[in-house]
């Protein structure tokens, strides 16, 4: 009797040998559907544009809210970042409590930077107020979805 094998054992090895072939192929659909998201986005992670200045400027005649910025942003696009355009500018305290977001969304959208390009360009918006030498940050968002941000202060 103990040179016969058990039929138990032989069960038990061909379980074990569909449970790792069961895992290998979860992993391998767990990665391809993870590294395929990554694929579709890479073109946001290699826009690297920058704000290499801005002016944010309180044009309302009287002091009741809502108080009307002028903000006027200069960008340039390094040689090995894609085109791109800017979608939405965003004025915030530099806690990141936003004052408000440009309304004409179509002045900002015909604004195509070029890889090697600068390019100024100037919205307006009305929000919370912010007195002369408040520090804010202009928040710009790319049409890859990449946000930048430059800090300065109202004038």
């Amino acid at each position: 009797m103990r040179s016969r094998r058990s039929i138990s054992d032989i069960v038990a090895v061909v379980l074990l040998i569909v449970i790792a072939i069961a895992a290998a192929v979860i992993i391998y659909m767990w990665l391809s559907g993870l590294i395929g998201s990554v694929h579709t986005s890479t073109s946001a992670t290699q826009v690297k544009l920058e704000i290499t200045g801005a002016s944010v400027t309180n044009i309302s005649k009287n002091s009741t809210p809502p108080t009307t910025y002028n903000v006027t942003v200069t960008v340039y696009n390094p040689p090995d970042s894609p085109s791109t355009s800017i979608t939405v500018g965003e004025l915030e305290f530099t806690n990141g409590t936003m004052i408000c977001s440009n309304t004409s969304l179509s002045s900002l959208l015909k604004t195509t930077i070029t890889p090697g390009g600068s390019d100024t360009f100037s919205f307006e918006c009305s929000g919370s107020a912010a007195p002369a030498g408040t520090p804010v940050e202009v928040v710009l968002v790319t049409s890859q979805g990449v946000q930048v941000s430059y800090t300065t202060s109202v004038s």
